[in-house]
């Protein structure tokens, strides 16, 4: 990516074009006196003009390794892992959150956060581990890991998202296994996604997330459609932390069992990772206290 300063007549713009593309501007004339361009090659429709602040705010993103795709302004958008923008109204999320206050439980960059906080709700709590050491890991996978690993912080790209969306959106450092409702009161509304795969015990972590919810839960996790009936299968906690494979028939057991007094399975989907074909399948749940 370069960047190219282009005037036109008395008027100076800063365009951002891949290695090599200038090449093909040559048609570009700069204006009479008049103010009319004599001959003009229309622009590739990614050629974008950029402020200092802009360029400033892309290099602090690039440095970053993102999980979630958010939008940060200025013509900036982080290249996490996953893109759920398009994905909005697969879950059974209310359009308007006002006066609410809402729970985001393992936030990682904060995407469902600001969405929550864009929707109104009057807080939002960012709820998320401290290290990486807190990571549910197999023991024989963490004594192969140095004590670098261990001190990583998480949060970096919250830190700055936080920080470019003027959001007041607040970070909760808590394991979901310390949730309680003495630890942080109860919520009109909690959200966790893509969570309980990657928990030695998940059900622990829903008993506690429906202990914190005075209105409802949304609950959006990755489910095996080859699995029949009620079934799980034990993945060790091997590949990417992934404890477990659900059925979606267990799935919703679970939700059911976890203390909610009602529960509605309201969308089924498949996710991917971005830029790639959405193989993951998803079901989101609604689940009222």
């Amino acid at each position: 990516m370069g960047i190219r300063r282009l005037n036109l007549g008395n008027v100076d713009i800063m365009i951002s074009f891949p290695g090599g593309m200038f090449r093909g501007l040559v048609g570009l004339a700069k204006a009479n006196g008049a103010g009319q361009a004599e001959h003009v090659v229309p622009l590739p429709a990614k050629l974008v003009t950029e402020s200092p602040e802009a360029r400033a705010l892309q290099q602090r993103v690039d440095a970053i390794e993102w999980y979630h795709t958010l939008d940060l302004g200025n013509d900036v958008v982080t290249p996490g892992w996953f893109d759920l923008r398009h994905l909005l109204d697969q879950y059974p999320i209310p359009s308007r959150l006002d006066g609410k206050r809402v729970l985001d439980v393992a936030t990682f960059d904060g995407f469902w956060a600001y969405e929550f906080e864009r929707r109104g709700a009057a807080e939002v709590v960012a709820l998320d581990i401290d290290s990486f050491a807190e990571v549910d890991m197999n023991p024989r996978i963490r004594r192969q890991k140095d004590s670098a690993y261990f001190s990583r912080k998480t949060g970096e790209g919250f830190a700055l998202a936080h920080e470019a969306l003027h959001s007041k959106v607040r970070r909760q450092v808590c394991n979901v296994y310390d949730l309680s409702p003495e630890r942080l009161g109860k919520f009109d509304f909690v959200f966790v996604s893509d969570l309980l795969l990657h928990l030695m015990n998940p059900m622990k972590a829903l008993n506690n997330i429906a202990s914190v919810t005075a209105g409802q839960a949304v609950i959006a996790e990755v489910y095996d459609p080859h699995l029949p009936d009620h079934l799980m299968k034990y993945e060790s906690g091997e590949g990417h932390n992934i404890w477990w494979s659900i059925g979606l028939g267990a799935l919703r057991q679970m939700v059911d069992d976890a203390g909610f007094r009602d529960v509605e399975l309201c969308n089924q989907f498949k996710l991917g990772y971005r830029g790639q074909k959405p193989v993951l399948a998803h079901a989101a749940f609604r689940a009222f206290a």
